[in-house]
């Protein structure tokens, strides 16, 4: 087969995710991930590195999806 039969039956991409949920998956990482932060800054001083490192971690992730989300959501697609 050639490029351009390749081209002409290849068939077009869908995204895993419907673009119908962007706009809460948005609402419900971001949520989620506000609530993580705020659990990583009420632990107390003189915890643990890892008991802090293991509450930042999941805050950062559910912030940065939830913002992915949240520009997609507006459509800024990246």
């Amino acid at each position: 087969m050639s490029s351009l039969t390749d081209w002409q039956v290849a068939k077009p991409y869908e995204a895993p995710i419907s673009q119908i949920l962007f706009p809460m998956l948005a609402f419900l990482l971001l949520l989620l991930g506000f609530i993580t932060t705020s659990t990583f800054s009420v632990i107390k001083a003189k915890t643990s590195l890892i008991q802090e490192i293991s509450s930042a971690i999941p805050a950062s992730l559910l912030l940065g999806f939830g913002t992915l989300f949240l520009f997609m959501a507006v459509g800024i697609y990246v």
